[in-house]
């Protein structure tokens, strides 16, 4: 009875998390360039020490060349170095994004699945109160009762995206508690804790890592499309939405790189990003059991 209990537990949850770290090249290949552009953005301007904001009237509206390689703004400004700057913001506001969401949607999917009751309905009639409003609208009313900016966007974007977590995580937590083995750990005196973090909570982790690359890559779009409408980041702050709207106006007379190099950035990122939660589904689902955020 004890074995029932715990041994079958560590391998089924184990091996989803080897084949998605291991055993898939494409997906192994996906992730590291994802990591590659998060880490050129994280260190990139310690190898690139120009600073963003630094106006240069002299240098106005530079192409692409060996001293500015991205070129320059209509102020002077490096574009590469606000690249990176810009790349830094949405990728760690993506981050925040995603993790906020996991640890909230994580711990109120546990409680609704595992008490029930007016827990269960309170949690679900919050997540399908949030979900009435699309995500972008949700957060630019957040942006204007707050102070428009990144922090706002991040709140905003996070507290739309929970409710993808609860709803999955919550029915695959009412799935476990009918398993064979939780019941059998429960008849066997277990502690309630004991049961949902050392029994139910590790096989919601492949669920989470799904959700988590399909919430990255719509927050850094989101982000960027609350950046393009004002109401993102604030100038000077560099970021990749609102780089474009800066540069959309010199896009269609031949300064093509202020839009250009920012709005490539941010499509290769969601690219990437889809692309892993895409393959990650296949290797943590080959049975479809889970349900993919959106």
């Amino acid at each position: 009875m004890t074995a029932v209990a715990v041994t079958p537990a560590s391998p089924a949850r184990s091996r989803p998390i080897r084949s998605f770290l291991k055993r898939d090249a494409a997906l192994t290949l996906t992730l590291s360039l994802l990591a590659a552009l998060i880490l050129l953005t994280l260190i990139g301007p310690f190898l690139w020490r120009v600073a963003p904001d630094d106006i240069n009237l002299s240098a106005v509206l530079q192409p692409p060349s060996v001293a500015h390689p991205m070129g320059t703004d209509d102020t002077g400004r490096d574009v590469l170095a606000r690249f990176l700057a810009g790349g830094r913001t949405s990728m760690l506001a993506g981050l925040g994004i995603a993790l906020i969401g996991a640890v909230v949607g994580c711990v109120t999917a546990l409680l609704a699945g595992s008490m029930r009751g007016w827990v269960d309905t309170v949690f679900t009639w919050l997540t399908n109160s949030i979900l009435c409003f699309p995500a972008i609208l949700l957060a630019m009313a957040i942006a204007m009762a707050l102070q428009p900016g990144v922090t706002a966007a991040v709140i905003g974007l996070s507290l739309h995206s929970f409710p993808w977590y609860m709803r999955t995580l919550r029915g695959e937590v009412m799935r476990l508690y009918g398993q064979d083995f939780i019941r059998s750990t429960t008849a066997l005196g277990a502690h309630p804790g004991r049961v949902l973090f050392r029994h139910v909570f590790p096989h919601l982790v492949p669920i989470m890592i799904l959700q988590m690359a399909a919430v990255f890559g719509a927050a850094v779009l989101s982000l960027a499309a609350l950046g393009f409408l004002g109401l993102g980041a604030q100038p000077p702050t560099a970021e990749w939405g609102e780089m474009i709207t800066e540069g959309q106006q010199f896009f269609l007379t031949g300064q093509w790189w202020i839009a250009g190099f920012p709005g490539l950035g941010l499509l290769v990122a969601v690219t990437l990003t889809t692309l892993i939660a895409d393959r990650a589904r296949e290797v943590l689902d080959p049975r479809g059991e889970f349900t993919q955020a959106k």
